[in-house]
């Protein structure tokens, strides 16, 4: 360390002169031998004397490069007096030549192929203590060195336009470019978070770090001949380089330009992965890299910068008093990350397309695994069902054995055999043996319906196990698109420090939350966003250093991002300590503008809200970073899109505080399952705070449209089917049905009115393709347990969207009445009977559920009022005269038409109907057009009459 921190060398002719006579004596002894080993001890003994004056000299003028070279030989030949025995003629000549390549350089210190000559030499050598590569990359970096310190040679650069051209080559590989266009923003990224780490002195590697990586980018844009990138980051490797060989670190004014050139790189990378244009002052940033560059030659590295400091880091030779140590020459120690590097997993470049696909494919198997858990549910129910007619079999069975047995009992034979009395002989007919076979017909069935059941429950507990699996695999394919937040905060710091020198203030940005992951999707599609909240912070909501001062506040500005992940949702914070948000201005420019009326009274909360309509901006010139209008409602737009939200805080004189939340997943979502007009829908979870039934508040309509209050408060309400443009029925006050508490943002609460919850369910999240438009507030489908698709509704963006779309906010959507199909109930106790009745209805267009008898039908009618009952006469527990004459009598059942199918044909029964209040009757057989002719009768008729 000492010997990179001497001064240049001290070329005194004399001392020159010296040295290079005393070498050159040396290497004509050398010369002379030949390669000997026979003569070889007397010249290794005389070697050893001319060699110490040598490196005394060399050091007295400070050529530390030649003097290691020359303390290497003298540690060899010292090895080779002890043990001569190892000698060989090959290590003779190798050293006579590295003498005679040490002559031709002390010629001319100046000369690069002289040196390099010298270099190759070193790498060639096989000698007993042979320098390792890393001692030979030092010992090169020492007479570059002392070339760079001599100064005569250095010459002024001056860059031009065909120095920063970002052309890709033509006939670049396609594999190669794929590399180039992943490759480039890492690195640049890379490099920039070196640079940071450099100027806050937190790394004393950084150096070291930052110089492989603008090698990297180089070496890169060289394959992909791009002349820009890769002459900007030539220079940059030229500066670390000096730096890594002297062990310092540059001051702050280097470091502030440094990071500048590094940011304009970042762009660069940007503009040819974009296939755009180079930022406008890339060529100054070259002039200013190349200014640098002589300046630090020619000048010297204490003279560039007072603020300069050495690092406290080990050199790359062992120093110490013992000369066989200084070149470490009998071993080669590993890297100090080596053990690190090796426990370092293997890492596969894997195309988007490949990693889209299967997250597909992950989704259609939990959609599936769904289904499965539905379908053994019904046979779960099924098998139940099986179980309870199977009773009902048992109970008929033994009722009529004992009808059986008592007409027996009650009838004396005819046949009596005179040699028996009648209570000692059972008397049997065929009437008992078919009773006996039905009976063990009975038993078999239940046996296979215990063993169906054994199968499903092992098949329900195999179920369980695969769901287990797939879940974990689920986890693993999502883990696939999780990246660190950290890997956009090279782009961020790089926002901050643009935005600074655009306005002339002063920012630092703090992101907390470095190490959460996210997907991958998110956070691309976040990044712009919070890149315009950065930029209007520093912009808008941060004061001048001079401001800042009067006030009383630091004259650095804080910008705090903050990530964290809270249950399924991801959740960021920005936060400044600026000025905050002028309400009082924002209103007086959207009176200017027209937006609002200026009769119109906005709370703190609804002005602070304004920033969010398209076109809406407080400045009145337009500078690089503001006055366009185009700002935050793109931010607010963008983050609707990820089913998010977004809330804004500020305090005047504070600062502000913006809070942006969204899923978590692009994949999978969290839903609630709604019935509404008919149809069935999934709602996000995001945004609904509580779910309720009407009664828990009170509904009413007024002159702004429906108000739910619930607790002392009042929300808007809307009907589902409104806000989805959807018919059904209007809801009204006295009605019972759930109501949902949506949060919009910013405390807004509304009331969505549903007809039916369902359940929650995690479902898989299908986009709409890029051949359908977006529709706000309706991001996507997902796919049912039974198979069908439902729609994907956003709801906080739903209603606003339908809010903003309306002259009067307040005022529902009208929906028209209910255009869902017809209700029909089937009442039968056969089972083919209703399912043939029930599935010849369906496939005709009707919406149609089943009873088993009266009583049956009577509960189900209570839930659902059909349009239409197709009842049978003859039933268990109730039969169809009963059930017509039990709807009759019902205050609001009574004019629902009853159509009576019976193969009883006599003029008594069909007396019997008609007292009733049966409005059809029809006799077994029938068909098909006859009973769909009287079922469409009858609904025509109710229609007309109601």
């Amino acid at each position: 360390m000492e010997q990179l921190q001497q001064p240049g060398p001290q070329l005194d002719p004399a001392v020159l002169e010296m040295l290079t006579g005393s070498l050159q004596q040396l290497e004509s002894l050398w010369q002379q031998n030949g390669g000997n080993t026979d003569t070889a001890e007397a010249l290794l003994e005389n070697s050893q004397k001319l060699l110490d004056p040598v490196i005394r000299a060399m050091h007295t003028v400070h050529l530390s490069g030649a003097a290691y070279i020359v303390l290497g030989l003298q540690v060899n030949i010292d090895w080779l007096q002890r043990y001569p025995a190892q000698l060989q003629g090959q290590m003779l000549l190798q050293i006579s030549a590295l003498l005679s390549d040490l002559v031709s350089y002390l010629d001319d210190i100046n000369d690069l192929s002289r040196q390099q000559v010298l270099l190759d030499q070193l790498e060639a050598l096989e000698l007993p203590a042979s320098p390792t590569e890393e001692q030979i990359s030092y010992i090169g970096g020492l007479l570059s060195l002392a070339r760079l310190q001599t100064a005569h040679s250095i010459e002024q650069e001056w860059a031009d336009d065909s120095d920063i051209q970002l052309d890709i080559a033509a006939d670049i590989d396609p594999q190669l470019l794929d590399m180039l266009f992943s490759e480039l923003p890492v690195l640049s990224e890379q490099l920039s978070e070196q640079l940071q780490s450099i100027a806050e002195r937190q790394n004393p590697e950084a150096i070291r770090e930052a110089q492989r990586a603008a090698h990297t980018l180089k070496g890169l844009a060289n394959m992909a001949g791009i002349s820009g990138i890769a002459n900007l980051t030539h220079r940059l490797e030229d500066i670390f380089e000096l730096y890594t060989e002297a062990g310092q670190q540059p001051g702050t004014q280097l470091c502030n330009d440094l990071t500048a050139i590094t940011d304009t790189l970042a762009m660069m990378c940007e503009a040819v992965i974009n296939q755009s244009a180079a930022p406008e002052n890339v060529l100054a940033m070259l002039q200013l890299l190349m200014d640098w560059h002589y300046r630090l030659r020619s000048e010297g590295l204490e003279l560039s910068d007072s603020e300069a400091v050495p690092i406290q880091t080990q050199p790359l030779t062992a120093q110490g008093s013992d000369t066989e140590t200084a070149l470490s020459l009998a071993e080669e120690e590993p890297p100090q990350d080596a053990a690190e590097s090796s426990r370092e997993q293997t890492v596969f470049r894997v195309p988007q397309a490949t990693l889209d696909e299967l997250m597909r494919l992950a989704g259609e198997g939990t959609t599936l695994n769904t289904q499965l858990n539905e379908q053994i549910t019904q046979l779960r129910s099924y098998v139940r069902l099986s179980r309870d007619r199977q009773r009902v079999l048992q109970r008929i069975m033994f009722e009529l054995e004992q009808q059986l047995h008592e007409q027996f009992t009650m009838q004396p034979a005819t046949d009596t055999d005179d040699n028996f009395d009648p209570l000692e002989m059972d008397r049997y007919n065929e009437m008992h043996t078919s009773m006996s076979r039905l009976q063990e017909a009975a038993a078999d069935i239940q046996e296979v319906e215990q063993l169906m059941d054994r199968h499903i429950r092992r098949t329900g507990e195999l179920h369980i196990i695969q769901s287990g699996v797939q879940k974990e695999t689920l986890e693993q394919v999502l883990s696939t698109r999780l990246v660190e937040v950290k890997s956009i905060a090279a782009r961020l710091h790089r926002v901050v420090r643009q935005a600074c020198r655009s306005t002339g203030k002063q920012a630092e940005l703090i992101i907390e939350g470095e190490a959460v992951r996210i997907d991958s999707h998110i956070l691309s599609q976040l990044t712009d966003p919070l890149m315009h909240i950065i930029r209007n912070a520093v912009d808008h909501g941060l004061e001048s250093p001079q401001q800042r001062q009067r006030q009383g506040k630091a004259e650095q500005g804080r910008i705090v991002l903050r990530f964290w992940l809270d249950q399924d949702q991801v959740r960021v914070e920005c936060s400044d300590d600026g000025r905050g948000i002028d309400a009082e201005r924002i209103r007086e420019v959207a009176i200017q503008r027209g937006l609002i009326d200026t009769e119109v009274q906005l709370s703190k909360r609804d002005a602070e809200r304004l920033i969010l309509i398209p076109g809406f901006s407080t400045r009145d010139e337009i500078s690089q970073l503001s006055g366009r209008g185009i700002g935050m409602d793109v931010v607010h737009q963008q983050i609707m899109r990820l089913q998010g939200v977004l809330d804004i805080r500020s305090e005047a004189g504070e600062g502000t505080t913006f809070v942006l939340s969204m899923p978590s997943s692009s994949l999978m979502i969290k839903t609630l399952l709604v019935r509404a007009g008919g149809q069935i829908y999934a709602l996000a979870s995001h945004g609904l705070e509580q779910t309720m039934i009407s009664l828990d508040g009170t509904l009413s309509d007024t002159t702004e449209g429906m108000i739910f209050e619930h607790n002392g408060e009042q929300f808007p309400a809307y009907g589902l089917e409104a806000l989805l443009g959807e018919y059904g029925t209007p809801y009204t006050a006295g009605e019972v049905h759930p109501v949902l508490l949506v949060n919009l943002g910013q405390g807004e609460k509304v009331a969505v009115m549903v007809r039916e919850l369902i359940a929650h369910r995690e479902l898989a999240f299908k986009q709409m393709g890029d051949y359908l438009p977006d529709l706000p507030g309706i991001p996507g489908l997902t796919i049912l347990a039974n198979g069908d698709t439902a729609a994907v509704i956003d709801l906080p963006a739903r209603i606003r969207y339908k809010l903003a779309s309306q002259h009067n906010l307040f005022n529902p959507v009208a929906v028209q009445s209910d255009l869902g199909l017809p209700k029909l109930l089937v009442v039968d106790d056969s089972l083919s009977a209703r399912a043939s009745l029930s599935t010849l209805l369906r496939d005709t267009g009707y919406d149609v559920s089943t009873a088993i008898d009266g009583l049956d039908a009577m509960n189900q009618m209570r839930k659902k009022r059909p349009d239409l009952v197709l009842t049978d006469l003859e039933m268990p527990r109730m039969g169809g005269m009963e059930l017509t004459s039990t709807i009759r009598g019902r205050e609001g059942m009574s004019d629902i038409p009853v159509l009576m199918i019976t193969s009883r044909n006599t003029q008594r029964h069909r007396d019997e109907a008609q007292n009733s209040g049966v409005s059809v009757f029809l006799t077994k057989p029938w068909t098909e057009n006859a009973l769909l002719d009287h079922v469409q009768t009858l609904l025509q008729t109710t229609t007309q009459t109601a």
